[in-house]
């Protein structure tokens, strides 16, 4: 067979434009994420530092926001200084404290995260800002504060099953207290900012889309974290619910439920609970949020020329359903 150069040539020369404009599409992404550093203070060890109750007096006095923000009080409340002293010098406190030190380290990793989500949110939102990011400690107290200035996280809360100590919370609840459930939830509070809603509509199927929608928030900052670490199921609820969600989504239709606007009655389905006994013995808690989000997921397939954008601006949850023709169905991969 003769060797023919000029098809080569051709051949080579589509080649390398190919590669070229790959290069050039790979390098306008690069240029265009914005570069976002995260300095995240540790007021953990300034608290556990305090020597004495009026050091501890001007430390929180001199931390009012972050006092007021976490604790809802006044740092000055003779009361609360006490405690906190209390807190900071109390043996079984400082072991737990020791412990959180240890496993957290520097918290380079939840650094990395923490700029990495943030850069994707500032992507998405150019008006977006950093809010300032604290940790602390508080005797698991409290665990997280999220707005949009400020997050403040207690540590301890989130040391996960070998903790000295755990929050005081049934064990459905008490598996997402874990390091790497932090920033997911963290983005998951700074979509509200972002997610539109009417306020008028109370209905079920709003609510739903709107917890769908702060779910699809999350996973699109954060898209290479697991779907068990965004809404909190295990991989075998994850299965099991979407290999029934013909009969999730037949029993939300048979009871009349997408437009029934009875707070009693969404807590069944959205609120924290082990189960929804009125689907099945199996079926997780919270699955009105896995549904919503499943809906926003088929939202998107069905209609690709929608922006992330423009779905979490779009506060009619009928529009959104109608466009999304879920049924109940199950893509086939």
């Amino acid at each position: 067979m003769r060797f023919d150069y000029k098809k080569s040539y051709k051949m080579r020369v589509k080649f390398l434009l190919i590669i070229a404009v790959i290069a050039v599409i790979l390098s306008s992404c690069g240029e265009n994420k914005p570069d976002v550093e995260v300095k995240i203070r540790r007021f953990e060890r300034e608290l556990m530092a305090v020597k004495s109750q009026p050091e501890m007096l001007t430390l929180l006095q001199n931390n009012e926001n972050i006092v007021k923000s976490l604790y809802r009080i006044f740092p000055d409340d003779t009361a609360f200084v006490s405690h906190m002293y209390y807190l900071a010098s109390h043996p079984e406190t400082r072991k737990l404290y020791d412990q959180t030190q240890k496993e957290f380290g520097e918290l380079e990793d939840i650094q990395k995260e923490f700029e990495g989500a943030f850069a994707n949110i500032k992507s998405n939102y150019p008006e977006f800002k950093v809010p300032k990011v604290v940790t602390t400690f508080t005797g698991l107290e409290n665990d997280l504060f999220v707005s949009d200035t400020l997050i403040i996280i207690a540590l301890e809360s989130f040391l996960g099953p070998k903790a000295l100590y755990r929050p005081d919370q049934p064990n459905y609840i008490l598996k997402r207290y874990a390091k790497e459930y932090i920033v997911p939830t963290v983005v998951r509070y700074l979509s509200n900012s972002y997610n539109k809603l009417d306020p008028k509509d109370q209905s079920f199927l709003a609510d739903m889309l709107f917890f769908g929608k702060s779910l699809e928030f999350t996973k699109e900052i954060l898209p290479n974290t697991a779907d068990s670490l965004i809404i909190g199921y295990s991989e075998q609820e994850l299965t099991e619910t979407w290999e029934a969600q013909d009969l999730v989504w037949a029993h939300v239709v048979d009871k009349n439920l997408l437009y029934n606007p009875n707070p009693h009655l969404k807590e069944k389905y959205f609120g924290e609970r082990p189960s929804v006994p009125e689907i099945g013995p199996k079926c997780p808690g919270r699955i009105g949020q896995w549904l919503g989000w499943r809906i926003i997921q088929r939202y998107r397939t069905e209609n690709p020329k929608v922006t992330f954008q423009e779905l979490m601006a779009n506060d009619k949850p009928g529009d959104i359903l109608r466009e999304s023709k879920y049924r109940g169905q199950i893509e086939k991969e």
